[in-house]
């Protein structure tokens, strides 16, 4: 520490340290490893103590959406296999208060470290709160993807949060395949890329309903792959402005699975080549090593050395995945990361291509907020996950356990997954008694990463079933399925024709996916099979330009994206207003209704202008962030009854405007256009703009219902609607129960 600082704030960072030992002192005699309570104590004693610890004089940070945990750990074995013993925070967490935990515990009573080498995985939103105060001599990115929307927001905003916070003097390492997390930190050129070639397998472009690279990031403009290892990661470029991927210097060019090898070429060692012994075989696996090897081998590491670490073998970490096998049955548990989009997607993706008859249990919901009375978990995300994939024939059934299985029942329906080998739980004994065990090779457990000790006392009581020989389904009265034939499309309740003669217009379905409201569409969809839908990407002229069109719908997009938008759209901007006026349905959610205002924030602290079709301005105020639950009235003014309106509200912004003669919707609990305002939304003519994010229409049944009567011209029935209103009526339970004086509650 700097003697010279004021004497204060040396008696504060000495008083800090000293508490958060102690802490660490009695949470190790109490045989608990406390997390991040030291760095909790110690930064409210001295709010900028991380400044102040002492740092290993080499640091080593992992960060990225997906893969941050495996690669921080397996970079720690191969570490531990070249002779280090690394500081590391395994036991600490990941955000500024756990890696001061993790740096307190071991220092000396004066603060300083005694390791030299340490290797902290990094939240991405922290990245703000630690790498301005710990520089690290090297960072490591796996990949940006979306996340949790209610924590994470979007790409754009992590990268920005990343970017922001990264010192000029850090060695990026960056994965080239990633459009999104290779740009990060323009202004840093101490960086390096690593990168995997073109692979057998390999798809001809992202595979799903949704990708996290939907457009070019720099100018908006069509995409088009050479190939897609998985989701939006592969060899691309823009058809635009020619945008692409930055040259690899380490690059994987062949991979042995039968022998379990790969083989690296470094670009930037002349092309030299190396193989390596890998520790997983998969495309995940092989990103995961790679990127550690790239890691070591900027720090210096012979080749040779790391590959004999590698050949001797390393820890694999259980935590996320581990498998045991019973009567001939294979009993797998694998994390899924509950509310991540990809990580899900991916381990969808990856578990109808085993081999063998398969049975999965979920286990996804948050957990917090399924024992929380006031509380209802925000499902949007599973919009953005492809559940379509389970609809594969080898998945012979897929239990769900949880308060939010009516919601994924519907998402499975609308993925086209056979309502009959579809079951639903609601107790852990429920669950594991639903599983059919006499027709299947694999039985999987997947779990959100807070469920690790629920999923191992599931898999517990599958192979007591197996002993016991207890093989078949045993289902009680509290269980839901639903009898269909297999191998028959899945019916909707809904006459196939119905919709036919309308046109409904989908409006840049690449930028408006941001929060699940692509689910809007896809719900739209299948209550108006009969209809033509036309979706209008970035650059085309819409369709309401020039001919009529029955409804118009837009979804919530990226910040970036919604000033492409607002560009391309204020040429029809008098169009728009016309048809709203003239009754045509239309539907602006999320950051697409700002789009409709005089005027709009931007991340820069400039201003964009709007449609000026609705009288408001929108103040950007990220990072802050607003959020509550919203439980509203919609009165649709046309002898309609009026309904209840549920949702969430996960914005930056806030808006500025009069619409207490014109909302969407009056508000009961929650806010409108602003915090304390009492109207949500706006409507003109035909057209609703709201901010309640995801899709709308398919959490709340009636007005999803009003809507398609609007765009047909009469009553008509909707898509699945037992499913819909049954986990309306749980939703509706869970946010109109009268909360405790002084209680706000936030999705």
């Amino acid at each position: 520490m700097n003697e010279s600082r004021s004497n204060g704030k040396s008696l504060r960072y000495r008083g800090a340290l000293l508490a958060g030992k102690a802490v660490a002192g009695a949470l190790k005699i109490a045989h608990r490893s406390g997390g991040q309570l030291p760095g909790v104590v110690a930064e409210k004693i001295c709010p900028d103590f991380l400044g102040h610890i002492g740092k290993p004089e080499h640091l080593v940070f992992v960060t990225g959406t997906n893969g941050k945990t495996t690669a921080s750990n397996l970079l720690d074995d191969l570490f531990i296999g070249l002779g280090h013993q690394p500081l590391t925070n395994r036991e600490g967490g990941n955000v500024n208060t756990g890696i001061m935990s993790s740096l307190l515990k071991p220092a000396t009573a004066g603060g300083k470290q005694r390791n030299d080498l340490g290797v902290f995985e990094l939240d991405e939103l922290s990245c703000r709160k630690v790498l301005p105060y710990a520089p690290p001599e090297v960072l490591l990115i796996t990949n940006l993807c979306r996340d949790s929307f209610n924590r994470n927001a979007n790409t754009d905003y992590i990268s920005s949060v990343i970017s922001s916070s990264v010192p000029n003097s850090t060695k990026l390492v960056l994965n080239a395949d990633d459009l999104i997390s290779s740009g990060v930190a323009p202004s840093n050129h101490n960086r390096v890329y690593y990168s995997v070639g073109h692979l057998p397998d390999d798809l001809e472009r992202p595979d799903g309903i949704v990708s996290d690279l939907t457009a070019c990031p720099v100018c908006g403009g069509r995409l088009e792959y050479e190939w897609c290892h998985m989701r939006h990661l592969g060899k691309l470029h823009c058809v635009a402005c020619g945008h692409g991927n930055p040259t690899p210097d380490y690059e994987v060019v062949s991979v042995d699975r039968s022998a379990g090898t790969m083989v690296v070429r470094e670009h930037c060692h002349q092309g030299e080549e190396h193989e390596y012994r890998m520790v997983s075989a998969s495309i995940t696996g092989i990103y995961n090593l790679l990127s550690c090897i790239t890691v070591l081998r900027e720090m210096g590491y012979a080749a040779d050395d790391i590959a004999g670490v590698l050949e001797r073998g390393v820890r694999v970490t259980k935590l996320r995945h581990s498998e045991e096998e019973a009567g001939g049955i294979r009993l797998v548990n694998t994390a899924s990361k509950g509310e991540n989009s990809t990580a899900t997607s991916i381990f969808f993706s990856g578990f109808r291509r085993e081999p063998g008859r398969k049975a999965l249990l979920l286990i996804i919901d948050d957990k917090p907020l399924e024992h929380n009375p006031y509380g209802s978990e925000y499902t949007g995300w599973h919009y953005q996950t492809d559940f379509e994939f389970l609809a594969d024939p080898s998945i012979q059934q897929v239990v769900y356990y949880g308060p939010r299985g009516h919601d994924a029942m519907l998402r499975m329906e609308l993925g086209g997954v056979d309502r009959s080998k579809v079951a639903l739980a609601t107790t852990f004994e429920q669950a594991v008694n639903l599983v059919d065990l006499t027709n299947v090779d694999e039985v999987c457990v997947a779990f959100d990463v807070y469920r690790a000790q629920d999923a191992d006392l599931c898999r517990k009581m599958l192979r007591t079933r197996i002993e016991e020989g207890r093989l078949q389904a045993q289902p009680d009265e509290g269980a839901t399925s639903v009898a269909f034939t297999p191998g028959t499309p899945v019916p909707t309740d809904v006459p196939a024709n119905q919709g036919e003669g309308c046109v409904v217009e989908v409006l840049y379905p690449e930028f408006g996916n941001q929060a699940g409201e692509n689910g809007n569409a896809l719900y739209l969809h299948a209550c108006l099979p009969g209809a033509t839908f036309v979706e209008t990407s970035y650059g085309d002229e819409p369709a309401f330009v020039t001919q009529d069109v029955s409804a118009i719908v837009m979804g919530g997009m990226t910040e970036a994206h919604q000033q492409l938008a607002a560009k391309a759209l204020r040429p029809h901007a008098a169009r728009l207003a016309q048809l709203a006026d003239a009754g045509v349905p239309m539907l602006f959610t999320h950051s697409a209704a700002e789009l409709l205002g005089t005027t709009f924030g931007t991340p820069g602290g400039g201003r964009a202008e709007g449609l000026g079709v609705l009288d408001f301005a929108t103040r950007l105020d990220m990072p802050k962030r607003y959020q509550c639950s919203i439980v509203g009235t919609f009165d649709p003014a046309d002898g309609t009854p009026a309904m209840t309106i549920l949702g969430f509200k996960i914005q930056f912004t806030q808006m500025r405007g009069n619409n207490a003669t014109s909302p969407f919707a009056k508000v009961e609990r929650g806010w409108g256009l602003a915090e304390g305002s009492t109207f949500e939304g706006f409507r003109r003519g035909g057209l609703i703009a709201s901010w309640v994010i995801g899709p709308l229409l398919v959490a709340n049944p009636d007005l999803a219902s009003w809507f398609c009567k609007r765009v047909v011209g009469h009553d008509v029935p909707i898509a699945f609607e037992n499913e819909a209103r049954a986990a309306y009526e749980v939703r509706h339970a869970e946010l109109t129960k009268p909360l405790p004086k002084g209680k706000s509650v936030n999705p």
